[in-house]
């Protein structure tokens, strides 16, 4: 039974991102992003400090410097990913801000003479040429796009600061790390500016972060059970979900063009998933 329980966490993981980002692009239409992320990221500081306190866990941190580019990598993409979703399309902002594993991939290729496995080096053009049929550059560029190519590139960033913290530190205090820091940052424009919340866009932001960090703590868990390119191939599953949402809750629809070019995407990034 233990081989199931590794797709089962992931996909459930996933399911509930999917209904966290969902809650993002419906709050998006009248709470700043910025008050958005702040509620994200309260929930690792509100909901981690009590696990530490409970379990008397000692928080120990070795490299500042790291954590904080971390921090301003997190920041920077998830800010791209939620401007993506209030103005682009969740399925299609999804699915580029995937990307993410090719642009880890071709830094490891540049900068640590890491070679990528063969399919892999096939696999790369045929993204690029699925990015821009989705983008189709020849009508014009959609500001949702731009922003998630964006969050892409820094996203990347998240992963290559991240595998380095965890050779020396684990997931909890990478999490409640990062999270405080960045709430305290964050907090900053919302001090300037904090938007009057009503009792419904209040209870859904709650909603939100808490779904969110159930899902951050499924997608952990389930990486114990798999290995890592089984883990990477199953949280694939967040790009049909998301386009599904996008379509039966925000009636977004897609030419035969860009639907080639999803398909083509998420065929590389499975063969990424899978042989890289």
């Amino acid at each position: 039974m233990q081989r199931y329980y590794a797709p089962f966490i992931l996909i459930t993981g996933n399911f509930f991102f999917t209904i966290s980002f969902s809650l993002v692009k419906l709050l998006a239409i009248s709470v700043p992003v910025e008050t958005i992320m702040l509620f994200r990221f309260l929930a690792g500081p509100v909901y981690l400090i009590p696990y530490f306190l409970i379990k008397k866990k000692q928080l120990k941190v070795n490299s500042y410097p790291l954590f904080f580019l971390r921090v301003f990598f997190g920041i920077s993409a998830m800010s791209c990913l939620f401007m993506s979703f209030k103005y682009g399309q969740i399925g299609k902002s999804m699915l580029i801000f995937e990307c993410s594993t090719i642009w880890t991939l071709l830094y490891g290729y540049i900068y640590k003479k890491n070679i990528p496995h063969k399919y892999t080096f096939y696999a790369i053009p045929l993204a690029f040429f699925g990015i821009y049929l989705i983008l189709q550059p020849s009508y014009g560029y959609n500001i949702g796009d731009i922003y998630a190519i964006a969050g892409s590139i820094l996203n990347a960033g998240v992963y290559i600061t991240l595998k380095e913290l965890r050779n020396s530190h684990d997931t909890t205090t990478v999490v409640l790390i990062s999270y405080l820091i960045s709430s305290v940052i964050i907090s900053v424009p919302n001090a300037l500016n904090f938007p009057i919340l009503d009792i419904q866009s209040f209870v859904l932001l709650i909603l939100m972060c808490s779904i969110g960090f159930i899902g951050q703590c499924l997608m952990t868990l389930g990486f114990k059970f798999a290995t890592a390119g089984i883990s990477s191939l199953l949280m694939l599953s967040i790009i049909p979900l998301t386009t599904i949402s996008g379509i039966i809750i925000f009636n977004e629809t897609y030419t035969s063009i860009i639907w080639f070019g999803i398909f083509l995407i998420s065929l590389s990034l499975f063969i990424i998933g899978k042989w890289q």
